[in-house]
């Protein structure tokens, strides 16, 4: 099996680190931050989510969709996936998060803890990439990072997609 390797340097810092990524664009980039809310409702989870998960197929999920930016550019896209047993333990927290990190309910909590995190190249012809682009348009693939966490032993999966830009906060 061919190991990929991460050639843009600058994107290492980011898709390697185990704390909170908010954190760290803050830290890095500087400027203005906010998170902006694509959509937060309950669906099905893409078929990849569904089983690294280990949900049925026919079960839906609370599905968060966001981007993390920095004076109006467009740093990361994210989308979180919470199976309904993993909602049901912090609803009242998920339902008001709104544009705040959901690195504030994760890292507070001291049961919640990250299992394991895989990054790869997005291709351009995949669902998560034309998400993670919205409008824009760019000619070359994307890396992504895939988290699951679990909160009291229940799973969550993140998946967070590094946009060009992102590669301009190390020049700050």
């Amino acid at each position: 099996m061919a190991r990929l390797r991460i050639r843009d340097k600058a994107l290492l810092p980011f898709i390697f680190h185990q704390g909170s990524l908010t954190n760290l664009i803050q830290q890095r980039c500087g400027g203005q931050f906010e998170i902006e809310l694509k959509s937060e409702s309950w669906r099905f989870p893409l078929a990849d989510e569904a089983k690294s998960l280990e949900m049925n197929n026919r079960s839906c999920a609370f599905i968060r969709e966001s981007w993390l930016k920095s004076d109006n550019q467009y740093l990361v896209y994210a989308r979180t996936v919470i199976p309904r047993q993993t909602f049901r333990l912090k609803s009242a927290q998920f339902i008001k998060l709104g544009t705040r990190p959901l690195g504030e309910v994760l890292f507070a909590d001291p049961s919640s803890y990250r299992s394991s995190m895989h990054y790869a190249m997005i291709p351009g012809n995949c669902t998560l990439f034309r998400a993670a682009l919205g409008s824009g348009h760019i000619n070359q693939g994307l890396w992504a990072r895939q988290s699951l966490f679990y909160i009291r032993n229940s799973p969550l999966l993140i998946i967070e997609v590094f946009l060009p830009a992102i590669k301009q906060c190390m020049q700050n």
